[in-house]
């Protein structure tokens, strides 16, 4: 009777432990580069066993294993069953045989897949369209060296993701690579079925001529599963998938034989040249006035440090015309259409004496990839005509009258050398002193403390001097080189020359203003030397000028 009990209860109770492991896949014909998944099922007694996975190193990339604890209802009764989900990437193409795993003293039965490559899936219209998979396009397979190549990757899914998709960076060798923003999502129907896309885009930059291999891409994401039948209240669970872009052959030109040599090799779509002036050199200038000159270079599908400097304003001097060049401005924008590079250079121009300039043309040579062709550009050369400044003349014409009357008078009688030298000895030691003497007032000038001084004072606002001195106290040289001519021109017809002339202190301070505008080093201006050089001006104008008496006769004047 014992003996009977027993085997009742190995058969109840240890049944489980007999069964063989199950095993099925999601499907059994796939394209290269795709996944497909693996379900082992076993019975409540492995639930704390894991399977021998090992055997499927030989064909098989396992990408994922995930494991479930499930309950399924049996004749009535409730049966424990644990659930492995494994993810495998076929390793080679043709017919491939996942063999049987191992549970314990449990095995499954063998499965046949059947993979096929790109070429065959191309030919065999019975092939289901993937889940997932990845197109790329280029807009040109023949590029030349340094220019841009526009490549496009698209995932087409078919099946909901999750937000963990995941794409491998693009590293190509000796080729600069550049993304063009972030990715785009849309949808788009394809057979009938709608698909959403997700849509990369890069910029290709190759460095090298010759052939040029892009290599493939890995995309990785969870495919959003449908809830078991067997457990509807069960969490709805996910499946790694992860597919490869194509990899593609480019072959690169180099720089065509027609191109100029010794000039910038500049291969674009389309490319500007403009120049503006501040001001207009339509008019004639006066000797001793600025303008600024500033050449913009503008290029769809080349970076802002691709493009050259222009030859008139990278330092080639004019005589009587002197050129300060600024640091070039350069800038690079990035959109659907590729890469959209500026360059700006400026330089202010500063007219010495008067007569005529001729700034030369501008050429530029550059080859469009668009119609594959030479392409150029100029710019005709500018004329500046220069009328003499009238206080600039009369300075000039005193200065060579006071060197020209001194050799006169001593023509007039005879020197003896011993006289000729000591007068030579006594000039030298007076321009001496009196350079040391300008020196050091200029130097007292400026390095008087600003800290302990406040020098600026209550002016009626909507006049030059108050601009000059807002732009002197906020330290800005810009406003206020402009604020210091308007008011010099309310001063003198002759402008700031003439009031340069006659106030040296006003002089030392434009040369600063003038250095930090207009040189070639950076420099901080501090507004007060300037503004001290003016109300020195000032008062002495007021001091020459007798006050008015503005008081009236008493009304009744006393006896």
């Amino acid at each position: 009777m014992i003996r009977y009990v027993l085997l009742l209860f190995c058969l109840f109770f240890g049944s489980p432990a007999l069964a063989a492991i199950e095993a099925s896949v999601d499907r059994t014909r796939l394209v290269e580069g795709e996944t497909l998944e693996l379900t082992l099922e076993s019975g409540a007694a492995n639930r704390f066993s894991r399977p021998e996975l090992d055997v499927l190193d030989e064909h098989f990339l396992i990408q994922g294993t995930r494991q479930l604890s499930l309950v399924s209802q049996l004749n009535g009764r409730s049966q424990p069953v644990t659930r492995w989900i494994i993810t495998l990437a076929p390793k080679r193409t043709g017919y491939v045989v996942i063999p049987p795993i191992s549970l314990e003293e449990a095995r499954s039965e063998p499965i046949s897949l059947h993979v096929l490559s790109a070429e065959e899936a191309a030919r065999d219209n019975n092939v289901q369209m993937a889940p997932v998979f990845i197109d790329t396009e280029m807009d040109t397979e023949t590029p030349y060296v340094q220019a841009q190549v526009l490549m496009t990757l698209r995932v087409y899914h078919s099946v909901s993701l999750y937000d963990d998709s995941n794409l491998t960076g693009l590293d190509i060798p000796d080729t600069r690579v550049e993304s063009l923003g972030v990715p785009r999502q849309y949808e788009r129907v394809i057979n009938g079925v709608r698909h959403g896309v997700i849509e990369v885009r890069y910029a290709l930059f190759p460095q090298r001529s010759g052939e040029l291999e892009i290599p493939s891409q890995l995309f990785s994401a969870t495919i959003l599963q449908p809830r078991d039948a067997s457990a509807p209240f069960s969490a709805r669970t996910g499946r790694l998938v992860q597919v490869r872009s194509p990899s593609i052959r480019l072959e690169v030109k180099p720089i065509p034989d027609s191109y100029p040599a010794d000039t910038p090799w500049l291969p674009a779509r389309s490319i500007t040249l403009t120049q503006n002036w501040q001001p207009e050199p339509t008019t004639d200038l006066l000797s001793g006035e600025s303008l600024t000159r500033s050449l913009s270079i503008e290029a769809e599908g080349l970076n802002a440090s691709q493009l050259p400097a222009l030859g008139s304003l990278n330092g080639t001097q004019i005589e009587g015309l002197r050129q300060y060049a600024d640091q070039p401005k350069l800038d690079t924008t990035l959109n659907d259409d590729g890469v959209r590079g500026v360059r700006q250079d400026s330089a202010a121009l500063l007219v010495q004496k008067p007569g005529e300039f001729i700034l030369p043309a501008q050429t530029l040579y550059w080859w469009d990839t668009q119609a594959d062709q030479l392409q150029q550009l100029e710019l005709e050369a500018v004329r500046l005509n220069v009328l003499a400044s009238d206080g600039f003349a009369a300075s000039a014409t005193s200065a060579n009258s006071d060197t020209e009357a001194a050799p006169t008078q001593l023509a007039r009688a005879p020197v003896w050398p011993w006289q000729l030298a000591t007068a030579l000895l006594a000039l030298a030691l007076s321009l001496c002193s009196w350079l040391l003497y300008r020196a050091r007032q200029r130097l007292a000038l400026l390095s008087r403390p600003d800290a302990d001084e406040e020098i600026f004072d209550t002016v009626v606002q909507g006049n030059p001097l108050a601009d000059l001195q807002t732009a002197c106290r906020a330290n800005h040289p810009g406003d206020a080189r402009k604020a210091l001519e308007s008011w010099a021109r309310q001063q003198d017809t002759e402008g700031l020359i003439a009031l340069t002339h006659r106030h040296p202190e006003l002089a030392y301070a434009l040369d600063d203003l003038n250095a930090c505008l207009f040189g070639q080093t950076e420099s901080h201006w501090r507004g007060k030397p300037l503004w001290r050089a003016v109300r020195m001006v000032v008062q002495g104008q007021k001091r020459q000028v007798p006050e008015e008496s503005n008081t009236l006769d008493p009304l009744y004047p006393s006896v």
